[in-house]
């Protein structure tokens, strides 16, 4: 032996080195809440003796690999590609433009919805595809379901039909499941408080899912992998404009429950996105008799009323917004003031908080426009 411990590195040193640590086990593979120390952690399926090695140690959104091909990653329901689909500029418009979330400019043309209408409110995304339903090409409505493929710019195709031809409504999407809920039906004055779904990887019909607390038209959205929630909107008279936010957990058919209460009453197609890390955002919106800028956010994952967390750089309603998971980006809208058009495109980081900072424009001023996010 040297005397000296670092130069004695074989058994006979007398070193003891630590043990190297086991692999976390358990009876079924793991998950993207499985949450190991870091990056490189080992775990075994006790029963099919698979092995996982963890290649993302994001808390809550762990992607895994396993030695026999079997890789476990969270769903998405957001991407880098943001949407916007249809509107009225004051005529309806069947344009659908684009942008990449991640930067900053000015959007480009995609292709085209099938007929020009307004839209409103979140489309369903898969994170590969996105599904834009009903509108408004008035005074007729329509119950057409269409899709797009992000990677591929181009027109819009047939999906399906939705449960009655309905407008103003919005949606959510845990990657699997598209679901809209609400909407004004024919006539305009009859708001519906229909819950229904489809799946986003298959073409066909919306099938009832539950229903809202009560009809409402307008309102606004965002999920997260597991939880739909929707907020504010207009009920039918006498009701008014509505401040309360409700939930649905995505992958069970029910009716909604109540979260709590957004800031104050609000309807007319504030924007609605979320976070990757399960915070949500509305922006904009109308609280009678005024168009607000007013950003807030919740816990997707907890319940509970809405906080401030900054402005939008307008006062609009009629706006449409979209995430990468990370920034939210609203686009396009109108002021109740002067009923003046926007092209604007305005993001915030969901993370923290602040006032919006602008992005770019859209191709042209529209408001009532539905907007969704994928890659």
């Amino acid at each position: 032996m040297s005397g000296k411990i670092s130069d004695n590195l074989g058994t006979a040193s007398g070193l003891v080195k630590s043990a190297t640590d086991a692999p976390d086990s358990g009876s079924s593979d793991p998950t993207v809440t499985t949450n190991p120390s870091a990056a490189g952690d080992r775990f075994i399926n006790t029963t099919s003796g698979e092995l996982f090695v963890c290649i993302d140690a994001t808390a809550g959104e762990n992607k895994w690999t396993g030695q026999l091909g079997t890789d476990v990653a969270p769903i998405v329901w957001y991407g880098g590609r943001g949407v916007w689909a249809g509107g009225a500029t004051p005529s309806n418009t069947d344009a659908i433009e684009y942008i990449a979330i991640g930067t900053t400019g000015d959007a480009s043309d995609f292709g085209d919805i099938i007929t020009a209408q307004k839209m409103s409110g979140n489309g369903p995304s898969s994170g590969s595809r996105a599904l834009f339903a009903g509108g408004a090409g008035y005074p007729v409505f329509t119950n057409v379901i269409q899709y797009i493929t992000f990677a591929s710019l181009g027109d819009a195709a047939d999906f399906g039909d939705t449960i009655g031809s309905v407008y103003n409504f919005t949606g959510v999407s845990n990657g699997t499941r598209g679901i809209w809920s609400g909407g004004a039906g024919s006539p305009v004055a009859v708001y519906v408080d229909v819950i229904q779904y489809v799946t986003i990887a298959t073409t066909g019909n919306g099938a009832d899912f539950g229903d809202l607390l009560i009809p409402l038209s307008g309102h606004t959205s965002c999920s997260s992998e597991t939880r739909g929630v929707f907020a504010g909107g207009n009920g039918n008279a006498p009701a008014g404009y509505q401040n309360v936010i409700q939930y649905v957990t995505m992958a069970s058919a029910a009716d909604s429950t109540d979260f709590g209460d957004l800031l104050d009453a609000n309807g007319s197609s504030p924007g609605g996105c979320a976070s990757a890390a399960g915070r949500g955002v509305f922006g904009g919106g109308y609280t009678a008799p005024v168009s607000v800028n007013v950003i807030q956010y919740i816990a997707i994952g907890t319940t509970g009323n809405s906080t401030d967390f900054g402005d939008l750089t307008q006062l609009r309603n009629g706006t449409a917004a979209n995430s990468n998971g990370t920034r939210g980006v609203w686009g396009a809208g109108t002021n109740a003031a002067d009923s003046a058009l926007y092209d604007i495109l305005d993001y915030v980081t969901i993370g923290t908080t602040g006032n919006a900072s602008d992005f770019g424009d859209l191709t042209s001023t529209r408001k009532e426009t539905s907007s969704s996010a994928g890659d």
